[in-house]
């Protein structure tokens, strides 16, 4: 009965002790980037990209308090964007196994005027998944889950690369 008393105030203050170890060295869930006052609105501009991209691109910007203006001091410019499907792997058969999903994009960002501020960057972000002929629809299902998660985490990136950039 002692033994109990004692472990129960022990196992708080080690929980507690652990919390405070991991918000001490920095670990925090992902969420919101911190966005400064200089960038919190940009034009969005697309010489070729798909509406997905777009689409979650905007949420994206929308999510991390960022307004997308149309006449902004500052302007991200999707110049490219592919997504492409590939066999990665066959079967002893000559089946498909795993397939490899790909978005390639490539863009710059830009000053109000729309003068270049960066080279063009290129992204690239991949996902593979295995393909089962007899699940079909399940593979379906996968692979249109796998291309919204390309999708957003290119948004993320731009994102990232878009916050990180000092303009000239």
């Amino acid at each position: 009965m002692r033994c109990r008393t004692f472990t129960r105030p022990l196992s708080l203050l080690l929980l507690t002790g652990l919390l405070s170890l991991m918000t001490a060295c920095g670990f925090h869930l992902r969420g919101a980037a911190h966005v400064p006052a200089e960038k919190q609105n940009v034009t969005l501009q697309s010489i070729s990209a798909s509406s997905e991209l777009l689409d979650s691109l905007k949420r994206t910007l929308r999510y991390n308090g960022i307004n997308q203006i149309s006449n902004a001091p500052q302007q991200i410019v999707i110049v490219s964007s592919r997504y492409k499907r590939r066999a990665a792997s066959l079967s002893s058969r000559s089946e498909v196994d795993e397939y490899e999903l790909s978005l390639a994009v490539s863009f710059h960002l830009a000053d109000q005027e729309g003068n270049p501020t960066t080279s063009d960057i290129r992204l690239q972000q991949e996902r593979v998944y295995t393909y089962n002929r007899n699940a079909a629809a399940a593979s379906a299902e996968q692979e249109r889950l796998l291309k919204q998660e390309l999708h957003d985490a290119m948004a993320q990136s731009i994102l990232r690369r878009y916050l990180a950039s000092n303009p000239r």
